[in-house]
């Protein structure tokens, strides 16, 4: 991303914080990637909520704006689309497939700084006719923890794009449109259908088909106008409370399994959130008999925390979840913006909890850490560093329990700057992701983990 363009995200957000209203009429001044001219509204209190809602064929319409004004008017803020003309800049995609989701929760978390949001959640994609069949495209290729919720109303059966969606899940090309299944698995996000007396007999079977691979989807009959029944619907979704599942109200993740070493392990995701690297390490720990406790840091962090309130919420975490699993030992791990906060917050806990932590594990460390998500950093600029270098609160850890992870294409990684201390640097071929072989990359954690827990008996 150019200077200039950063500059002009930059002057969108400090506008939106200062006057929401001349951030809602400025749309183009955030970074919107292929969305073209966005229609943006902000309620006049603390949101409830982001929908993105995407038009029916014929473009943004009276209906679409009504809709739009009705769900400000309950709190959410509302990124409307106009789907004819989303659907012809997707066509100009150069790629070998196109991926929309980037750019839905880009300017998701845009606006959604740009309004002072305090707490961040993610979007629920909507649409009617035209719109629900985009929506339930979309939920193709969403990854796990990314979308909020996916709703659509009367769908048609497929979408007027021929190119293809970036998605592993079944398609098939009918006329001018590409009909797409589900992935494979769990839904990514809640998927929710109702029809309305319009609904085609087509976009029902469509639906038909996706319900009888993927059981969990929900749907509904009306006799409402669909319009109604789509505001209907997201009304009863906004505010929603993902959080609560937990003693504390935290955005954590918590996988169960019978301990087979005696420890918990507690993860701090990537600035994305829970999914990819630090989702896929967690499933593979608890398959191996090591329960977890995964920490949003997209949310957790959303807004700033001071180091010692992190610390402290990790030990009531190490405290609470030890005491369930009834185990004595802790494996902490942090993944690229989870590495850099974590030396910090080890370094702030008490020294009878740290005296539990048998290994700290850090994945992707740089030189800068922050307590707060940069929207900026999000979009592909380094944060700010404010919290300063992670590599100065390493100094104060025993190298005995440090594991380092950097990928040989990553230039700027500050693990090999550790060789020296002591700690365990290992160097994995790839880059950010460790070229996405994750099973491997848990393998090496784990032994590492089983040569300091036998150093310890």
């Amino acid at each position: 991303m150019g200077k200039v363009r950063k500059a002009a995200i930059l002057a969108a957000l400090v506008l939106g914080a200062a006057n929401l209203s001349a951030a809602a009429e400025d749309a183009q001044k955030f970074d919107t990637g292929m969305i073209p001219s966005p229609h943006i509204l902000f309620p006049n209190q603390e949101a409830a909520g982001l929908v993105v809602l995407l038009s029916d064929a014929g473009g943004w319409t009276a209906r679409e704006d009504t809709a739009a004004r009705a769900l400000s008017d309950e709190n959410a803020i509302v990124i409307g689309i106009d789907l004819k003309a989303y659907l012809a800049s997707l066509a100009k995609d150069d790629g070998d497939c196109i991926y929309t989701v980037s750019d839905l929760e880009s300017l998701s978390q845009q606006v959604q700084r740009a309004a002072g949001s305090g707490a961040y959640r993610p979007p629920v994609i909507a649409g009617v006719g035209a719109g629900g069949a985009m929506a339930l495209a979309i939920a193709a290729q969403s990854p796990a923890a990314t979308i909020g919720r996916t709703l659509a109303v009367d769908p048609e059966e497929g979408i007027a794009l021929t190119k293809q969606l970036c998605t592993p899940a079944e398609k098939s090309r009918k006329n001018d449109r590409m009909v797409y299944g589900l992935t494979d698995g769990a839904l990514p996000d809640p998927v929710s259908v109702t029809f309305s007396p319009a609904a085609s007999a087509a976009g029902r079977d469509h639906v038909a088909a996706l319900v009888e691979k993927h059981s969990e989807i929900e749907t509904d009959e009306t006799d409402d106008e669909a319009y109604k029944a789509l505001s209907d619907a997201l009304s009863d979704y906004l505010g929603e409370d993902d959080e609560a599942d937990n003693p504390f109200g935290l955005p954590l993740t918590v996988l169960d399994a019978k301990p087979s070493r005696d420890t918990m392990a507690v993860i701090y995701s990537g600035d994305g959130g829970w999914r990819d690297i630090d989702r896929e390490v967690g499933n593979v720990l608890q398959q191996q008999g090591v329960p977890v406790v995964g920490v949003d840091s997209l949310r957790y962090f959303w807004a700033e925390r001071q180091p010692q309130e992190s610390a402290n919420d990790l030990q009531r975490i190490i405290d609470y979840y030890r005491k369930r699993w009834n185990v004595r030992n802790v494996l902490l791990i942090g993944y690229s913006f989870g590495a850099d906060i974590l030396p910090r917050i080890y370094n702030l806990l008490p020294p009878a909890e740290r005296a539990r932590v048998r290994q700290v594990t850090l994945m992707a460390l740089s030189h800068q850490a922050d307590f707060k998500i940069s929207v900026f950093g999000w979009l592909g600029a380094e944060g700010a560093g404010s919290a300063g270098d992670p590599v100065d609160d390493i100094k104060a850890i025993d190298p005995s329990l440090l594991q380092c992870f950097y990928g040989t294409e990553e230039e700027d990684d500050a693990c090999p700057e550790l060789k020296s201390s002591g700690a365990d640097v290992v160097a994995i071929e790839g880059g950010h992701h460790f070229d996405e072989d994750y099973p491997a990359l848990t393998r090496r954690v784990l032994d590492g983990l089983d040569r300091r827990l036998a150093q310890a008996k």
